[in-house]
Parts: structure tokens; sequence; C-alpha cells
């Protein structure tokens, strides 16, 4: 598996595909297994067309382009009386030449006795987990097929979309649809130039194990999955045809999010991937990816203001964005936090 910080961010894989992959605001019907047999697609659901989820992308990316930040990534300051909490919004895929490193950021990773990501996806244990709590979630484990539940209409779609990468649908005949979607994103994105290893988490964490720091994580490896498996199946065959539909616009897309997240612009990354109103997630897409995720990331965040020293979290930039972000629920709690 790429090494992949996989958070919403994207998107669904975090922010990379979150745009691509979760796009639309009408969630599809769910398929019922126990009334489809083997080998018969599910009546096609009603789908939005390319141009409506397009037309309605712009009006968001309007919302967001009337607002602007200091010209730099956004970072907060939670502390007290022997605690340092610093955290960094990231973009878990980036082009090789994108320059966004800030004074604050390499000082902050320099003080920092704990730098903490989402998720482990470095050591031994993460790697039989990835194996066993992520990739086994995104296969069919009842003997169906990715072709079995998708109907005529769809597998067409998606299977164009696979093709013109240089994939046959075939090959992803065992995932499930949430895993063939982030497949199909991420292989798009680095075809047209975005590179894991650019990510902002990969190049911290080197800068940070060459410096002997200690790492602590978010969220494991399985509850990261959870957020992708328990999605509906109607809700992960929307997501993989909608990935299929924007392929071709999924890298501008992208570098408009890159764009919005350089120059700091909280508001904008918000209206783009973190607004339950906006462009981008059904309900349950929203509630799941972000807001399940963000109320399970409060606490661990508090827990760490109990021992002393410094901390820098670097974690998916929409999960600091827009009504229903950690900031905003951690400044309910009651908290101040320095920052956008």
């Amino acid at each position: 598996m790429n090494r992949l910080r996989l958070g919403v961010s994207g998107a669904v894989l975090g922010l990379a595909l979150t745009l691509s992959a979760c796009g639309g605001d009408q969630p599809a019907p769910a398929v019922d297994a126990d009334t489809v047999e083997a080998g018969e697609a599910a009546e096609a659901p009603k789908r939005v067309s390319k141009e409506e989820i397009l037309e309605r992308f712009e009006g968001t990316l309007e919302t967001a382009l009337s607002t602007s930040g200091p010209g730099a990534p956004a970072m907060w300051t939670l502390s007290d009386e022997d605690t340092t909490i610093n955290i960094f919004g990231t973009v878990h895929l980036l082009r090789p030449d994108l320059e966004w490193r800030t004074e604050a950021l390499d000082q902050a990773i320099t003080d920092a006795d704990t730098i903490v990501f989402e998720v482990d996806m470095s050591s031994e244990a993460a790697q039989r987990a990835i194996a066993t709590d992520f990739l086994a979630r995104g296969m069919y484990q009842d003997g169906r097929t990715l072709k079995e539940v998708l109907n005529d209409e769809d597998e067409a779609v998606i299977s164009a979309a696979f093709d013109s990468i240089g994939v046959p649908l075939d090959a992803m005949n065992t995932f499930e649809p949430w895993m063939a979607s982030v497949n199909l994103g991420v292989m798009k994105l680095v075809n047209d130039g975005y590179d894991p290893n650019s990510g902002v988490e990969t190049v911290i964490e080197a800068e940070g194990t060459a410096a002997g720091k200690s790492f602590a994580y978010l969220e494991t490896i399985s509850q990261q999955a959870d957020a992708f498996d328990l999605l509906s199946e109607g809700d992960q065959i929307q997501m993989l045809y909608e990935s299929a539909l924007l392929l071709d616009d999924t890298p501008r897309m992208l570098d408009l999010l890159v764009e919005e997240w350089a120059d700091g612009d909280v508001a904008g990354i918000g209206a783009l991937m973190a607004d339950p109103e906006g462009y981008g997630f059904t309900d349950e897409a929203y509630e799941r990816l972000l807001v399940t995720r963000n109320e399970a990331w409060v606490p661990v965040i508090e827990a760490m203001l109990e021992e002393p020293g410094s901390v820098l979290i670097a974690a998916g930039a929409g999960h600091f964005a827009g009504p229903d972000s950690v900031i905003t629920m951690l400044r309910d709690k009651g908290y101040e936090i320095e920052g956008p």
C-alpha cells in the first residue's frame, strides 16, 4: 500500500480526495444485498449530473475565494502553565515544488517533545494493522464483488475512469466501493504530479525521526477505516461513481484547495470541504468522516495538556476548519486558542 495518510480529508484519504470522492449533495439509496441476487445489478438510482456537481463546486469555490488568509498555512496554539500544543493543518499529498514551510512551523517542530499525527503508518505494528484492519475492511468478505453491486450505468462510468489511468475495473473487483474510490483518486493525483512523499506529514515525520522526537496519534488505523467502511453501501457507491465522473477535474479541484490552504484561508477551506451545507458531503459522510472523528479527537488533545512539554499536532486541515472543527469544539469547551 502506498504510504499515504488517509484523513478527510481526503478523502477520505483525507483532504486529497474529499473533493472528488464525496461530491454532490443527494445521497444515493442504499443497495439491499438481500434483494440483489449474485450477478444482478441494482436498480439505477438517480444520479446528479457532472455539470450539476461542477456548478455546485464553482459556487462553493466563489464563496471560498471571497475570503483570504495571511499567506501561509494556519497554525493554532493551545497552552496551560506547563504544556504548549501547536496545531498545524496539513494536506496529505502535495506537488513536490510547492513551498509551504513557515518559520512558525519550523520552530514548532524544533520545540516539540512529541509530534502527533492522525494515525501511525510507519511502525511494524501499523503495517500489520494496515493489512488486517484497513485493507481487510476494504475488501468484500461475503463472496460478492464490486461489479455485482454496481448497476450498468454506474459500472460504465467507473470502468471508463479506471481505463483512463490504465487499470482495468477487474483489478478492483474484490474491493468495496469506498476502497476502489480511494485507489482511483490516489492514482489519478499521483499520475498528475501529486506525491505522497511530499505530503506534510511525511516531511515532518522524517525530520522528527532524524531529531529523535517521540510520536503519538489521534486515532487508530481501525478507527480511520471504520469512518469509510461504515458508510452505507449506497453512499459508498455514490462516492465511487462521483470520483469516476469527476476524475479529470480532481487535480484542478485539489490545486484550488491547496491554494486556499497555502494562503491560510481557514474560512475558504471550511467552505470547500468542511461545511455541511456546502459542496461535497452527504449527511452521513459528513458525520462519519468529519464530525464523529473530530469529537473523538477533542478528549485526546485535552489529555495532552496533562503532561508537561511541547506538542505539535499535524493533521488534515479539514478537521480544523468549518462549523464542526476541532478548534471550534475546543473553544466551545472554554479553551483559549491562539490562531484564526
